[in-house]
């Protein structure tokens, strides 16, 4: 059986499940009742917790910490449900702040569930030196100041939507995590943050976004990047007074969907857009939305795209009705492209292009080193996708594959009889390219099982519910038999649904 194994055993196994399913388990023996207790995860969420939410699940988490008197905690997961407006996070704060310092924690996880940014509080926080944390996860946490700070075993921090107390805050968190690899910031609207520094020797991976831009109380802000070993950057950020890179890798890989929508009425603010671009005149790998190739396109006579003059790989968003147009333009700027990925949207509020023919005069790369394009699109009344695999096919004389993927269920249109075959049997300019039609496969609709625990604060429990995948609640008597097969098929049994006491109860 498996009550039969050591303690360290059994923690270890309980340790693989939440935190509810681990005080389940209380109730399968006198053996049981405090095993949970000394599991190395701590996993909540305030909405399992009675009524004050927020109190139940502090004082829960003190308790805990108290009883577990040596430092056995190694993960920390906290969901605070603030949906219902009546929420005080600032209840947390010294029990977090308790969390933090346990010497063997490695991963801190908070975060805050929504309905409106504008009617929630931030978290409360304060960090200190964490030696053994290696992932720090925060959402809508306001950071207090601190003057120095230690992680030196963190690789990946994640900041959404975190009140910053100032710009030095911000640098000195990432300057004091020596092997920082993974960085991802989400700029609250309210922060006081002028000029975000990321300085870092290890970085890897580096996501910057701004959650709501048009509330932003300094409006534009100033950004400046020195990682030298930076993979992977991501831009999803509006206001930029100015974006420089001191440096990064050669092999980094750009990622941007910024919306400059905001700038559009400012001459020089347009020059910080191409500025911005500039950084990236070196990179040999970028992906680019419809949103920032909208401005750049609308306004390309005033600021015309740069060169990307290192630029194989390019995976890009469309309008279809622009992209007749836009093409053109967007390989023009990629001289020495091998690479193309592009996906074709139907934008309702965009509007329909003049421009029926593409450009006569062809990009450099459609000459010399294009070799593969894939493209995905749907079925358009004007078949603009076909347009534009005609033109690859003639133009293109080092393209070695071509495949078009269709989406036939996004329109409802279909291609006439017949035109699919003759674009595959139509001559090509390269004589090695291949030509492929596929489907887009639909999204097969989701299918569980879902088990739904009747939560009770009562300490003898008297049955537990299970919702097949029929939809039906399926009560079962907690009886003797019931309990004895729980506890010879104990981590199966609690994964398919069984029922324990309430977290509350349980902890007394």
């Amino acid at each position: 059986m498996i009550s039969s194994l050591p303690d360290h055993l059994l923690y270890r196994i309980l340790g693989f499940l939440t935190t509810e399913e681990a005080v389940w388990t209380s109730v399968l023996s006198s053996r049981w009742r405090n095993l949970w207790k000394w599991v190395p995860t701590l996993e909540l969420d305030t909405s399992d917790f009675p009524f004050p939410c927020d109190k139940t699940c502090a004082a829960f988490i003190d308790k805990f910490l108290n009883f577990q008197s040596d430092s056995y905690l190694r993960e920390f997961k906290l969901r605070i449900d603030q949906a219902n407006f009546t929420s005080d996070v600032s209840l947390y704060e010294p029990c977090l702040g308790v969390v933090i310092k346990k010497p063997n924690i490695r991963h801190f996880q908070v975060e805050s569930d929504l309905l409106e940014h504008w009617c929630t509080n931030e978290i409360p926080l304060t960090l200190s030196a964490c030696e053994a944390l290696v992932c720090l996860k925060l959402h809508l946490v306001r950071l207090n100041d601190f003057e120095s700070l230690s992680l030196p075993c963190l690789k990946i921090m994640y900041l959404e939507d975190v009140f910053f107390p100032s710009d030095a805050a911000v640098e000195t968190l990432i300057s004091c995590s020596p092997v920082l690899e993974d960085l991802k910031i989400s700029l609250n609207g309210d922060d006081v943050v002028v000029v975000l520094r990321v300085y870092s020797q290890s970085l890897k991976s580096f996501t910057l976004k701004r959650k709501d831009p048009v509330d932003a109380i300094n409006g534009a802000h100033t950004v400046l990047v020195d990682t030298p070993g930076l993979e992977y950057m991501s831009l999803m950020d509006y206001q930029f007074k100015s974006f420089k890179i001191i440096s990064m890798s050669d092999s980094v890989k750009i990622d941007l969907d910024v919306d400059f929508d905001l700038m559009r009425d400012n001459l020089s603010e347009r020059n910080i857009i191409y500025n911005l671009l500039n950084n990236f005149s070196g990179v040999r790998d970028m992906t680019i939305s419809w949103t920032t190739l909208e401005f750049i396109y609308r306004f390309q006579d005033m600021n015309p795209l740069p060169k990307f003059h290192d630029l194989t790989r390019l995976r890009a968003t469309m309008s279809s009705n622009a992209s007749l147009e836009v093409l053109p333009i967007v390989l023009e700027s990629c001289p020495k492209l091998k690479h193309f990925h592009c996906t074709l949207e139907l934008v309702n509020d965009y509007p329909v292009a003049v421009i029926t023919r593409l450009s006569r005069v062809l990009p450099r790369c459609l000459v010399f080193s294009l070799e593969s394009v894939e493209m995905e699109s749907p079925i358009t009344e004007k078949a603009t996708e076909l347009k534009l695999v005609r033109y690859f096919l003639e133009n293109s004389a080092a393209l070695k594959k071509l495949v078009l993927r269709l989406n036939h269920e996004s329109t409802g249109e279909k291609h006439e009889p017949g035109v699919l075959k003759q674009l595959i049997e139509s001559p090509r300019r390269s004589s090695l390219c291949q030509f492929e039609v596929l489907a887009v496969p639909p999204n097969p609709e989701p299918w569980w099982i879902y088990v739904k625990p009747q939560r009770v604060l009562e300490r003898k429990i008297q049955h537990f519910e299970v919702l097949s995948c029929f939809g039906y609640l399926i009560e079962i008597p907690l009886t003797n038999s019931v309990c004895k097969r729980l506890s010879c098929n104990c981590a199966r049994s609690l994964l398919s649904g069984s029922q324990g006491v309430g977290t509350t109860e349980a902890i007394k």
